[in-house]
Order: structure tokens, then C-alpha cells, then sequence
């Protein structure tokens, strides 16, 4: 297991934040996996072809089934919303010794099929981490950019979420509900099937990063080179890729059906301009009936940046959950 321990000052010192990077090369595995991860299934089928086209071959090879992967090419981000465009950035500028060290460990992982292309790596480090970014940004451009409007919609729920829970709860309700295999213990956090050194946080505190290709997995972060961060799993991202099924006909036909429709998508949150374009509906006419929801007490709301979040209300579920039962 792994162990890290908080100071006071790292209790107040967590934060979260979101990465484009680091989705790209948890997407890069899932396309390699995805037998091993059947949530994903719509999405690899919808980018299978457009995957084939593109050379990976790098990435793939510093991704061992099991084991570690370079963190140098997964920075964790500086800002709560990182661009794509910062992050590639600080992946191309990773002192050489570093992108070396990481190369080394991820090639030595026991039964590594990929060991003989990282020794050709090793050979020319400059070149091949200009190659290594060069293949994570095509897949951004080819494989993530285009849904992540989507994508960042659900990690800005699963924030919205968590920081709630951090505030009404503190550090013990949040970590009991982040994943499985955590357990907060007085000071200490403990991730039970971690094989990473332990680490004292002493003051740095915590990052917290969802992440929509994640599930099942927990990945720690604990490199004295690199802020302390945990990747969990996001709430909602097992529904990011499946059709919004048909509303129940009894829901229907208590709501109409375009407001039945609106009530059982909001699963995660959306926008008013979300909704609209994917049911291909006027602007105006999806803000009246939210508004109706909202009137009703079916729906809430929350601003974030410029835009107004709605979400289902425990009363609209339970209205939902009676129509299906």
C-alpha cells in the first residue's frame, strides 16, 4: 500500500483540477485495452477507424499492461482548467535526465514486450521526447478535442461535486467516497493496492484530478519531482458515451415529452446550449422548458464561468425513478 501523510497545512492546501494531457494518454490505453474495459466500448467503436490512421506506436510503448508509465508525459496540471496547449508545452520541456529516468523505469517493468523500443528511445532522449509529444498531441486533435466539450462538462460536475463534499464533510467524507481502495486514517490516506513509495505531503498538499478515462483505476502521482496528485475515476463518465434512452411513456405523458426528454438527459449536468444541440432544438425553446422544471422543483441550477449547469433534484429522480419502476 502506499501511505500519504497530511500536515494541517496540506489538509487546507487540496485542490483539483482537470487535465486534456493526461485524458489523452488514458485514452491512448483504453484504445489498447479495451477488452479489459468494456465501459468504453461506444467510444473505441466510434474512434476506431480515425485510430488507425495514427501512429501511436510510441505511446504505446511506454504504457506497460501493468506498471509505470512516464509521469513526465502527464504533468500534473497547474491550473484547476488546463489548456491542452500549456500542458503539451511542459511535456516538450521536460529536462532530458528526467525523460531518461522515467524511460529507464517504465522499460524495466518485469515483462515489458515493449523494453526493446524503449532501448531505441534511449538512444536519442531529445528526439524521442519530441516524438513521444508530437504522437500525444495528434491524439488530442484526433481523439479527444472533439469531445471534449463533453468531457470537461462531466470533470467540471465531478469538482463541483467534490467540493462540496470537502466543505460540508472535510477530508473524511471525501475520501470515502473517491474510490474503493482509499481510506483517510486521523492524518494519513491510504491507498491499500499502491505499490508507490510513501510520501510525506509536508505542506504541498494534494491535487485531486478526475478523470473520464479512469474507471476502474486509481492512479497516485508521489515523485518527489512532481506535485503530489491522485487520478480517480469521474462520476458520470460511464454515461458520456451512451445514449440518452427514450423517456418512460408515463413520464411522458405527466411532462410532455420534450420535458421528459430534457429530465432524464440531465445525466450529467447540462447546458441549455448542450441540450439544444443535441436534441436539435431552438435555444429558447429548451430555456422554457427548463425554466418549467426548475419552477417545478424537478431540476436545479448552478453557475460556472459563463455558464448556467442544470441538474436533476432529488425530487425530479425520485419522479424519474417512479416512472421506470
Amino acid at each position: 500500500m502506499t501511505v500519504l501523510r497530511f500536515t494541517r497545512a496540506d489538509a487546507l492546501r487540496c485542490r483539483f483540477g482537470m487535465s486534456p494531457v493526461w485524458e489523452t494518454m488514458s485514452a491512448v490505453r483504453v484504445l489498447h485495452g479495451h477488452q479489459h474495459r468494456p465501459l468504453y466500448a461506444p467510444w473505441v467503436a466510434a474512434r476506431t477507424e480515425t485510430a488507425a490512421r495514427l501512429d501511436l506506436s510510441l505511446l504505446r510503448a511506454v504504457q506497460p499492461r501493468t506498471g509505470f508509465t512516464p509521469d513526465f508525459l502527464t504533468p500534473p496540471p497547474t491550473a484547476s482548467r488546463a489548456r491542452f496547449g500549456t500542458e503539451i508545452a511542459r511535456v516538450r520541456s521536460t529536462p532530458l535526465e528526467l525523460v531518461r529516468a522515467e524511460l529507464v523505469r517504465s522499460r524495466d517493468e518485469s515483462n515489458n514486450p515493449a523494453a526493446a523500443e524503449i532501448d531505441r528511445m534511449l538512444t536519442d532522449v531529445a528526439g524521442a521526447r519530441e516524438r513521444l509529444a508530437d504522437q500525444l498531441e495528434t491524439a488530442w486533435t484526433a481523439l479527444i478535442e472533439p469531445d471534449w466539450p463533453l468531457i470537461s462538462r462531466v470533470l467540471d460536475d465531478d469538482i463541483a461535486h467534490r467540493g462540496r463534499q470537502l466543505t460540508t464533510g472535510g477530508l473524511a467524507q471525501l475520501f470515502d467516497d473517491l474510490h474503493p481502495t482509499l481510506s483517510w486514517e486521523g492524518d494519513r490516506l491510504i491507498a491499500s493496492r499502491y505499490r508507490e513509495p510513501d510520501r510525506e505531503l509536508a505542506g504541498e498538499g494534494l491535487l485531486l484530478v478526475p478523470g473520464a478515462f479512469a474507471w476502474p483505476h486509481l492512479v497516485a502521482v508521489v515523485a518527489p519531482t512532481y506535485q503530489p496528485t491522485l487520478v480517480y475515476p469521474a462520476r458520470g463518465a460511464a454515461r458520456l458515451w451512451s445514449d440518452v434512452p427514450p423517456p418512460p411513456d408515463p413520464l411522458a405523458k405527466l411532462l410532455g415529452r420534450t420535458r421528459a426528454t430534457l429530465l432524464a438527459a440531465l445525466d450529467p449536468p447540462a447546458t441549455t446550449s448542450a441540450l439544444a444541440a443535441q436534441y436539435g432544438l431552438a435555444l429558447a425553446t429548451v430555456a422554457e422548458h427548463l425554466a418549467a422544471l426548475y419552477g417545478a422543483g424537478l431540476v436545479t441550477r448552478r453557475r460556472t464561468g459563463h455558464q448556467v449547469h442544470y441538474w436533476r433534484t432529488d425530487v425530479g429522480q425520485a419522479v424519474l425513478d417512479a416512472s421506470v419502476g
